[in-house]
């Protein structure tokens, strides 16, 4: 039997009984008493849990890259330390980073609540807890796309990536990822890995084009108590 895992910051953070249950077996599922549970697999299944429904589906791709040389340096590329930058900006930044987050798609959850998620996300990176450093592409004085990246053992993982849409299409976000490549080699880290969505096709299209290849993918699914 196996047993749904209570997620104690998202039950806090969402006001409400959240669980997590991984799917490898087709063993009986103990659901407790939860009113949301994610289910994640390796593969697309079709399950059906008694006495909740399905909102939403996804697949998490997680794409890596070996790094073994520098990029050419770009000097609108900078700390945010170095700016005066404005949280409020940020903070739009990452809700468009979000936009194909399971937590804005799924009609259930409060769009505030995804909001709040991105908001404590841009102010844990800032702050180092989430995020070893955080990157801006300036224009001219206006911050047009930002990234965080954290290392984790002997691999780097992005956090957040973003483009603001006035920007988009410019390479902004090429310059963005060659800064963290270029930081990487620098620390004797060569490899990156990027999260994202499969049905983001114009992400992964984008990560494709500059040599990331698919390293993992996750099936999530969303199930609400009736």
């Amino acid at each position: 039997m196996i047993k749904v895992k209570r997620l104690d910051w998202d039950s806090d953070f969402f006001n409400l009984e959240v669980g997590e249950l991984i799917i490898d077996t087709s063993d009986a599922f103990e659901l407790g008493n939860f009113d949301l549970i994610y289910v994640r697999s390796n593969e697309k299944k079709e399950i059906e849990l008694n006495g909740f429904e399905k909102t939403y589906s996804e697949t998490k791709v997680i794409y890596q890259k070996r790094i073994v040389n520098s990029n050419p340096i770009n000097n609108q590329v900078i700390e945010l330390s170095e700016t005066n930058y404005s949280i409020i900006e940020l903070n739009q930044l990452a809700f468009e980073s979000g936009n194909h987050s399971r937590f804005k798609l799924d009609n259930r959850l409060d769009n505030r609540k995804f909001e709040e998620l991105y908001e404590l996300w841009v102010k844990n990176s800032i702050n180092k807890s989430f995020a070893d450093e955080v990157f801006v592409y300036l224009h001219e004085i206006k911050i047009a796309g930002f990234v965080s990246y954290k290392v984790v053992h002997d691999y780097a993982t992005i956090g957040l990536i973003a483009v603001s849409k006035a920007f988009q299409g410019k390479g902004i976000g090429k310059e963005l990822l060659f800064k963290v490549e270029n930081e990487l080699v620098e620390k004797g880290i060569n490899e990156l890995r990027i999260p994202t969505q499969e049905e983001n096709h114009q992400a992964c299209g984008f990560y494709e084009k500059l040599g990331y290849k698919k390293f993992e993918t996750t099936n999530i699914s969303h199930y609400w108590r009736k």
